[in-house]
């Protein structure tokens, strides 16, 4: 079985302060979604995960502080 991020999942929530104000920010999705619908399907993915590449081990989430404006990411290390 292939690993899950659980954020993604709603497992847990993704809890990040904004490193500008320290204020909560907030998820705003999976920076891959942001590429375009099909972006995970694309070619080219599916080789890197036939290697196992590092892209099979994380997921990085876009955040946004509504506080401050800032926007950043973080990366989540997925469990199988």
């Amino acid at each position: 079985m292939p690993p899950i991020c659980p954020v993604c999942n709603g497992l847990v929530p993704l809890v990040f302060d904004c490193p500008r104000c320290g204020r909560s920010a907030e998820d705003a999705g999976r920076v891959s979604d942001a590429l375009g619908p099909y972006a995970p399907y694309e070619p080219g993915h599916e080789e890197s995960r036939m290697r196992g590449s590092i892209e099979d081990m994380i997921c990085i989430h876009a955040v946004h502080c509504a506080s401050c404006g800032t926007d950043g990411e973080v990366t989540i290390v997925l469990r199988p």
